[in-house]
């Protein structure tokens, strides 16, 4: 896939419309939602045609978490 944006197929969210994001890091313990447009899926990888430039760090593992602090879900209310 050389020459393309490619991503952890679990980097992926889905909002409730159906857009498709990922989390950024751009330093340690600063996350930061990027939207994205998903061109194809390959097995465990997302090929992107739209989204954070390459060699971004991007969440693999929590994203989903991350995804439910932004919106306000769950934790200690």
């Amino acid at each position: 896939m050389a020459g393309r944006t490619v991503v952890d197929y679990s980097a992926l969210i889905y909002d409730a419309n159906g857009a498709a994001s990922v989390y950024t890091s751009p330093e340690p313990l600063v996350f930061v939602r990027a939207p994205v447009t998903v061109d194809s899926i390959d097995h465990a990888q997302a090929v992107l045609s739209r989204g954070p430039p390459t060699g971004t760090a991007v969440v693999t593992v929590g994203a989903p978490e991350l995804y439910g602090i932004d919106g306000g879900i769950g934790g200690n209310e």
